[in-house]
């Protein structure tokens, strides 16, 4: 058998970069490649890949040394985010092995001469968008990025969960969002301000936030007078929450492509969210959706209750939506990332 594919992911939390992760281990083993998990320890990511054939796992601490000495004897290294780059070069230096490294942020990094040796290092180098191209390119100008998007996850959906959420909402308008409860990145303060002009105006509007995050406690005590504002914190059943949501906003105020919009579009939810980093390649104004300028909440706001009370503009942008989310299926992003790594390998 070949040495497997060392991936490493050092993340604390399962999100989207990790499910990105899940998704494309999945294809390669069906695919039958051997692979490697070095994941941090007690990171979700290991126990929803148990089932997974022709995969070990280790996990390590966050220390980008162990995890690249568990990726002794492997035929190639992943490093799926910004500490595992250190492994990744740290593998290439004493064992010799290449490594491929891919970059999901677009937000501007310290200079770093340690970090530039890394990068220089990397047989591949991938980005998640364009944008998050230009953004590798504006500080590792010798870099030439592979862009390979991330993938839509086909989420499974309980039809009896979905009813019991719309029930614990009955006679409202779900307005859903998913991510990491982070206001710097994710911009959910816009969600809020938003919610403070419909209190008065749209009382069926319901916003419901599925993610936990840093900012998780003191949004809690930022809107303790909202009643149409709902934390639901983290969930192992997203799919159940966007099928059963009308609308979903996303008001990220940097985001390299936000991997949650193509669950959202595979569902076929209309969607409303900022015009920044990536988000416009895969959200493209007035086809499946619509782009508002980061924090404008009277834009959102807006554009929310545009597309609410227009039936028929709702069923075009689902319909849009179900055939543009086809564009970024899970074996797609698989075969992308073989064909970068069977390069790499010669």
């Amino acid at each position: 058998m070949r040495p497997p594919i060392c991936h490493i992911n050092l993340a604390k939390h399962f999100r989207g970069g990790e499910r990105q992760t899940e998704l494309l281990v999945r294809e390669l083993a069906a695919a039958g490649w051997p692979q490697r998990l070095i994941i941090r320890a007690g990171n979700p990511l290991g126990s929803r890949l148990e089932d997974v054939a022709l995969l070990e796992q280790r996990e390590v601490s966050s220390n980008p040394v162990a995890a690249a000495l568990a990726c002794r004897g492997a035929s190639l290294v992943h490093a799926h985010e910004a500490r595992a780059v250190y492994s990744g070069w740290l593998s290439s230096v004493l064992f010799r092995i290449p490594y491929v490294l891919t970059r999901r942020v677009v937000n501007p990094q310290k200079p770093s001469g340690f970090r530039e040796r890394a990068y220089r290092r990397a047989s591949a180098a991938v980005a998640v968008s364009q944008a998050a191209a230009a953004a590798m390119q504006r500080q590792q100008n010798f870099l030439q990025p592979y862009v390979v998007p991330d993938a839509s996850a086909s989420l499974s959906v309980d039809s009896s969960a979905v009813a019991a959420i719309r029930d614990r909402f009955a006679g409202k308008t779900l307005i859903g969002h998913v991510g990491a409860l982070e206001d710097a990145t994710k911009g959910q303060r816009t969600l809020f301000e938003v919610a403070r002009q419909a209190k008065a105006t749209r009382e069926d509007w319901q916003f419901v936030l599925v993610g936990d995050g840093n900012d998780r406690q003191a949004f809690e005590t930022e809107t303790e007078d909202l009643s149409n504002v709902h934390f639901e914190g983290f969930v192992d059943n997203v799919g159940d929450y966007l099928s059963a949501f009308d609308l979903f906003v996303f008001p990220s105020v940097q985001e390299a492509v936000g991997s949650t919009l193509l669950d959202a579009m595979q569902v076929g939810l209309p969607i409303v969210a900022s015009r920044t980093g990536g988000i416009p390649e895969i959200i493209v104004d007035g086809r499946n959706g619509v782009l508002i300028e980061p924090r404008d909440a009277d834009g959102f706001f807006a554009a929310i209750d545009v597309i609410l009370d227009d039936t028929a503009e709702r069923v075009r942008l689902r319909a849009n939506n179900l055939d543009d989310a086809k564009k970024y299926a899970a074996d797609a992003m698989a075969a992308a990332y073989l064909s970068i790594y069977n390069t790499v390998l010669g």
